[in-house]
């Protein structure tokens, strides 16, 4: 009974660390800010496995895209419909290590367009998100 009373509290408070720690856009993992970030390279965590496996690299010729938590957050959406847990017990928070290449690119566009296309809200095209450096400027989406 002390022992599903403890577990019971240890997963309340946990839950509750979490949520506002997503609020605050730090957690303990990352303490630093996470406002804007930079979507990693599809490719970048390509083994020779992966490929022996038959994961196949993207083309590269669209520039990395940056993205705001903040406008996220600010429109109602929650850390864990783009951090899921499924298959990620670590909660790493980068999809290119699991979402690789040509199937991973996929799986990122899938997630974002249809979002943002249900919602009519936030870009759709291409160069709406991958945007030369020059043209960032300090502005995501």
């Amino acid at each position: 009974m002390i022992r599903a009373r403890v577990l019971t509290a240890a997963t309340i408070i946990l839950f509750l660390s979490t949520l506002f720690a997503c609020k605050e856009g730090t957690t303990s993992i990352n303490p630093g800010p996470t406002d804007v970030v930079t979507i990693s390279d599809i490719n970048a965590f390509i083994t020779d496995a992966d490929m022996k496996a038959g994961v196949k690299k993207t083309n590269n010729f669209l520039s990395q895209v940056s993205m705001s938590h903040r406008k996220h957050e600010d429109r109602g959406v929650q850390c864990f419909t783009c951090h899921h847990k499924k298959g990620n017990d670590d909660r790493i928070k980068q999809c290119a290590p699991c979402h690789k290449g040509e199937a991973g690119s996929d799986v990122v566009h899938d997630l974002c367009i249809t979002c943002h296309v249900e919602k009519n809200l936030g870009p759709v095209q291409c160069q709406d998100c991958h945007k030369p450096e020059e043209e960032k400027s300090g502005e995501a989406k």
